[in-house]
């Protein structure tokens, strides 16, 4: 492709690649270098491929997480990318590049299908019609495929007065109830094995995954190196009750992960209000410009899991603007493993 080349990214590229990462409203953490290394953990090495331009600036990257699929074949998912130059002459041809290169590395790797979930820009539409048109077809998501976009702005009055009334009222409220919110920059072991703990009591409350203590670790470090790590604990009479981890890339932060606790005797601290209050404060005080609030319904969404409305509702109190994902492509590479494998999976669901 003129203009571009496609090859493997090596360490040398990781400052180019956050900063291009970084720069661009259409990209966030999952695509970070640092998000690989943390995925390695979890036995989803990265794979990376950068579009260089002819002067040797980066025009795209795509971080690919290889999973295995079984029958000895794995999956190449490029979580909330690839990331390329949309607004370039040449953005067609530059994805397409990207694809072909992605391509080429499920070859490598015995990849089935790459999945391709990129994230939403003014023009989510157009982007979903050129995956479609370079023969990726929609499959169900497995990010959340709404969100909200929080205005920062300037963390105080304007702030606040962007909150629903309530989010204003019950932040106040534990304020009053002696709650007190403790923000780690540092990647603190302490606060992240606190945090840990009450990630594992709401895992086993709402039932989804828990990332391992080294997982949070490593991520903790590595943001907390370009001084972007935010964990906020809520902590009545010294008992964590609440957290939120809100990792900083460029300008935006991400609610990645919350927890709390249930107990009757904090049911009316209203930890995950305070939290979210500081953190807000502490961000926007820092620079930031917007919290991704990271997966929110909405009300009147007819698709929207009814399991998700709980803690959108939540998420919701603090305002923020919406916003839809072009959703989640297949990019078959593999016609016969990957049919193969979809009726497995049919058999298992059973």
């Amino acid at each position: 492709m003129a203009g571009a080349r496609i090859r493997a990214a090596v360490d040398a590229d990781r400052p180019a690649w956050e900063a291009f990462v970084a720069g661009r409203a259409d990209a966030d953490i999952l695509q970070s270098w640092i998000w690989g290394e943390c995925s390695a953990l979890a036995d989803e090495p990265p794979r990376r491929l950068v579009a260089e331009g002819a002067d040797g600036t980066l025009r795209a990257v795509a971080q690919a997480l290889v999973r295995s699929a079984g029958l000895g074949r794995s999956v190449a998912y490029v979580a909330h990318g690839p990331v390329w130059d949309r607004d370039a002459e040449d953005a067609d041809a530059l994805l397409g590049a990207v694809l072909d290169g992605l391509a080429e590395l499920a070859r490598e790797t015995r990849s089935l299908v790459v999945k391709l979930d990129p994230r939403a820009g003014p023009d989510a539409a157009t982007v979903a019609a050129k995956l479609e048109r370079y023969g990726a077809t929609h499959a169900p998501d497995l990010q959340a495929p709404t969100t909200r976009l929080v205005d920062l702005q300037d963390g105080g009055d304007a702030l606040m007065a962007s909150w629903h009334a309530d989010a204003r009222r019950l932040s106040r409220r534990a304020e009053r109830e002696g709650v007190q919110v403790s923000v780690d920059r540092s990647g603190d072991p302490g606060e992240i094995a606190a945090f840990h703990d009450l990630l594992t009591v709401t895992a086993d409350r709402a039932e989804f995954r828990v990332r391992s203590i080294a997982f949070l670790e490593r991520l903790a470090a590595g943001f907390a190196a370009t001084n972007g790590w935010y964990l906020g604990i809520a902590r009545s009479d010294g008992v964590p009750i609440a957290g939120m981890a809100m990792p900083r890339l460029g300008g935006r932060a991400y609610y990645l992960y919350g927890a709390s606790l249930r107990d009757p005797a904090y049911k009316h601290k209203y930890g995950p209000y305070a939290v979210m209050a500081t953190l807000q404060r502490q961000l926007a005080a820092d620079g930031v410009r917007q919290l991704d609030m990271w997966g929110v319904v909405e009300p009147d969404d007819p698709d929207a899991d009814p399991a998700w409305e709980g803690f959108s509702a939540f998420k919701r109190t603090f305002g923020g603007t919406p916003l839809r994902h072009p959703g989640l492509f297949d990019l078959v590479t593999d016609p016969f493993w990957y049919r193969l494998r979809a009726i497995r999976e049919r058999l298992l669901r059973r």
